[in-house]
C-alpha cells in the first residue's frame, strides 16, 4: 500500500514559532508531529510513502531518513509552501487505478488511518469524507477522491457542501479520536497538555514514566536527563532527552520540557512549554508561556517577545564540529581569492565602465549574532563580482557553497546553522529578481543535490544569464 503525505504548510498561523519549526517538525511530547503520522501509517500496513516537503527539508530528512525506523520506504518530493494538491499529484506519475492514501502529516491526529483505509476500500466507488473530533481529518483515498483533492489544501475546510454534488457519491465516516489542527499557539499548547495527560486517544508520550505528587498523573522522562525528585512536584508532563533541570526548580501543573534544555536554579515552571535547546535563567518564573530559545511566547493572546539577555532565556548551544567550514572549502576559496586579486586591475576597469556610481557594492551579513561587512565588484557576472567576498570563506565564516546570507528576509525567516550559508549559490549567482516564495524552493533543491556538476553549471549560468535574463521568468529559472 502506498501513501502520499503532505508536510508543506508554511505555519504562518504559528508565527513567530514557524521561524524555528515547520508544523511537521513541531515537538509534541518528545515526538515531532510527523512521527505520529508515520507511526499510524506503519500500524495501518502502509509500506511506501511519498513525502511532500517544502521547508526545513534537511531537518525532516535527518529525522525520517528512509523510513526504516517505522518499516517504511520513504521518498521525498519538493513543493512550494502550501502548494495545491491538484498541482502536485500530476508530477508524481501515479497509477490512476491504484488505491493510494492522501494524508496531511503536519497536523496531530489520534491513530485512525487503518479504519479509514478499511472503510474506504469497502466503499471504493465513493469519496469518503473523514471526520475526526468533528473536524476534517485530512485523509482521503485515490482514485475516488481525484475530483476532491482541493479539500486537502491547507487550511483544511470543514464545509462538506462542496463535496455533496449529485455527480459523485460521497460518504462521511466519523472516526474515533482527537484532532488538533495546530493552527494557533493556543491550540499547540492544548495539544501538548492533552498528550502529557495521555488524553489523546490511542497515543502516548515517549519516555520512561515517573510518578509525581499528583496522584493521577506523572512525568514521561527521556534518556540522559537529570531532574530533582519528581515525586515531590505537584505537576505532570514530559521531559526530553539530555535535559538538566536543577533540583531546586519548582514545577506546578502541566510542564513540558524539550530535549537539550537547561533550567537553572530556583526557577518556577507552571503550565508552560520549554522547547528544544532552550536555556531558562536562574530564578525565572515561567507561567502559561512557551519558551523557544530566546523567544517568550504567550499562547493566550499570541504575543511574542525576543530577549537579548542570555542570563534570562537563550539558546542552549551545542558545539558541533559539523558546523565548521571544511578545509577543502577554505583551500578552494583561497586559490579563487588569489585569482581574484590578480584580476583586480581588470575587474576595477570593468566596474568603472559598467557602474553608474560606485565600483564596489557593500553588503552586510549577520552570523552568530555578529555583523560582517563585505564588498563586491559592480559587475554583471556575479561569479567575478563576489571574488572579493571569498575572504569570508578563508576566515571560516561562510562556506564556499550554500544558501544566501545576503538577503535579510532569508535570514529572518530561517533559523539555520552558519554552515548552511555560502558565498556562492543559486541566489548569489543568478542576477535576477526571484519571487520570495520561490527562493526557498530553489535553494532547498540545490542544497539537497550538492554535486560538482551543479557548481560548474552555476558558474556557467552566472556568466550567461545576464544576456537574456530580462526575458526569462522566475518560473523558468526553477526548471534550471
Amino acid at each position: 500500500m502506498q501513501a502520499i503525505i503532505f508536510a508543506n504548510r508554511d505555519g504562518n498561523e504559528l508565527a513567530p514559532l514557524n521561524r524555528y519549526y515547520c508544523p511537521a517538525l513541531l515537538p509534541v511530547s518528545n515526538k515531532r508531529v510527523i512521527e505520529y503520522t508515520l507511526e499510524d501509517l506503519a500500524e495501518a500496513g502502509v509500506t511506501r510513502v511519498k513525502l511532500i516537503v517544502s521547508t526545513q527539508v534537511s531537518e525532516i530528512k535527518a529525522l525520517v531518513g528512509n523510513g526504516e525506523l517505522w518499516g517504511l520506504e520513504v521518498d521525498y518530493f519538493l513543493s512550494r509552501e502550501q502548494e495545491d494538491v491538484s498541482k502536485i499529484i500530476p508530477r508524481l506519475t501515479l497509477d490512476k487505478t491504484e488505491s493510494i492514501l492522501l494524508a496531511r502529516g503536519d497536523m496531530l491526529r489520534s491513530p485512525c488511518i487503518k479504519p479509514f483505509m478499511q472503510f474506504s476500500q469497502q466503499m471504493s466507488h465513493s469519496f469518503v469524507i473523514a471526520k475526526l473530533d468533528n473536524q476534517n481529518a485530512g485523509l482521503m483515498m485515490l482514485p475516488a477522491a481525484v475530483a476532491y483533492t482541493e479539500e486537502l489544501n491547507w487550511p483544511l475546510s470543514n464545509d462538506d457542501s462542496q463535496c455533496s454534488d449529485s455527480a459523485h457519491k460521497t460518504v462521511t465516516q466519523v472516526l474515533h479520536g482527537d484532532c488538533f489542527m495546530l493552527n494557533s499557539l493556543d491550540e499547540y499548547m492544548q495539544a501538548n497538555q492533552a498528550m502529557a495527560l495521555t488524553k489523546v486517544i490511542g497515543a502516548t508520550p515517549k519516555g520512561r514514566y515517573f510518578s509525581s505528587a499528583d496522584e493521577a498523573n506523572g512525568f514521561y522522562v527521556g534518556a540522559k536527563t537529570k531532574t530533582g525528585q519528581l515525586r515531590m512536584q505537584n505537576a505532570w508532563g514530559v521531559i526530553g532527552d539530555n535535559t538538566w533541570i536543577d533540583e531546586s526548580v519548582n514545577m506546578q501543573q502541566s510542564v513540558i520540557v524539550g530535549k537539550n534544555c537547561l533550567v537553572d536554579a530556583k526557577c518556577s515552571l507552571k503550565n508552560c512549554i520549554i522547547l528544544d535547546d532552550s536555556y531558562v535563567g536562574q530564578g525565572l518564573n515561567v507561567s502559561s508561556a512557551i519558551i523557544c530559545n530566546n523567544m517568550l511566547l504567550t499562547p493566550e493572546n499570541g504575543g511574542a517577545i525576543r530577549l537579548n539577555d542570555d542570563s534570562i532565556i537563550a539558546k542552549n548551544h551545542n558545539l558541533r564540529t559539523s558546523s565548521k567550514v571544511t578545509r577543502l572549502d577554505r583551500l578552494g576559496a583561497f586559490f579563487l581569492l588569489i585569482f581574484g586579486l590578480l584580476l583586480s586591475p581588470a575587474l576595477l576597469v570593468a566596474s568603472l565602465i559598467s557602474a553608474n556610481k560606485n565600483t564596489l557594492i557593500k553588503e552586510t551579513i549577520k552570523l552568530s549574532n555578529k555583523n560582517y561587512s563585505s564588498r563586491r565588484w559592480a559587475l554583471d557576472s556575479l561569479f567575478l563580482s563576489r571574488l572579493l567576498q571569498l575572504h569570508l570563506v578563508v576566515m571560516g565564516q561562510l562556506s564556499l557553497f550554500g544558501r544566501t546570507p545576503f538577503l535579510k528576509s532569508q535570514q529572518q525567516n530561517q533559523q539555520l546553522a552558519d554552515s548552511e550559508y555560502g558565498v556562492y549559490g543559486p541566489l548569489q549567482l543568478l542576477p535576477c529578481h526571484i519571487p520570495e516564495e520561490e527562493r526557498n524552493l530553489i535553494e532547498t533543491e540545490f542544497m539537497q543535490s550538492k554535486r560538482k556538476s551543479n557548481y560548474c553549471k552555476l558558474f556557467k549560468q552566472s556568466f550567461s544569464y545576464s544576456k537574456y535574463l530580462e526575458a526569462q521568468t522566475a518560473a523558468e529559472l526553477t526548471k534550471n
